[in-house]
């Protein structure tokens, strides 16, 4: 079955300076590297398992030497089920930054990360929230986003379906 795209939070403009990023089928994410300073996210890095050994995904965004830095560490038997991040934006709707993310697993939650709301003046923030509602490791697909030189600027994750017991069976009696 195809893998479902879900998002992705913050900036969707394409810009010449845009990176995008895809960390497709590593499903066994271990670390979450975040890096941020007083007003939004700076970069994001993975640490996923594969073949038994930890292997390093790119670091996407901006240079993280001497900002603020945050390692979420997943247990063996915890994985990825969703996220929300705020996001601010400028009057007009010009997305300015992702200041904030948690991420949601089948044992709770990490963070928020940089939950400072920064203090523009013509700037509103919102709260985006991508909940797939996994039930299983095995529908989680990895995540997706973009970045510049700077920050990162969106992220999604990646979702595939599977049927619960309980859908095939409602199917069967219908």
């Amino acid at each position: 079955m195809d893998m479902v795209r879900a998002g992705p939070i913050g900036d969707i403009t394409e810009s010449k300076t845009d990176i995008h990023w895809d960390e497709k089928g590593h499903t066994k994410i271990s670390h979450i590297f975040v890096s941020f300073n007083s007003s939004y996210i700076i970069s994001i890095q993975f640490g996923y398992f594969e073949n038994g050994a930890l292997v390093m995904s790119a670091k996407y965004g901006g240079p993280s030497k001497g900002q603020n830095f945050r390692v979420v560490k997943l247990k063996h038997n915890e994985y990825v089920t969703g996220f929300s991040g705020v996001v601010v934006t400028a009057w007009g709707g010009r997305l300015l930054s992702i200041n904030s993310l948690i991420f949601y697993t089948n044992l709770g939650k990490h963070g928020p990360i940089c939950d400072l709301v920064p203090k523009f003046s013509n700037a509103t923030s919102t709260k985006k929230e991508i909940d797939m509602t996994i039930c299983d490791r095995l529908d989680f697909g990895g995540f997706f986003g973009s970045c510049d030189e700077a920050k990162l600027k969106s992220i999604g994750i990646y979702v595939t379906p599977t049927p619960s017991s309980d859908a095939v069976v409602k199917r069967e009696n219908v």
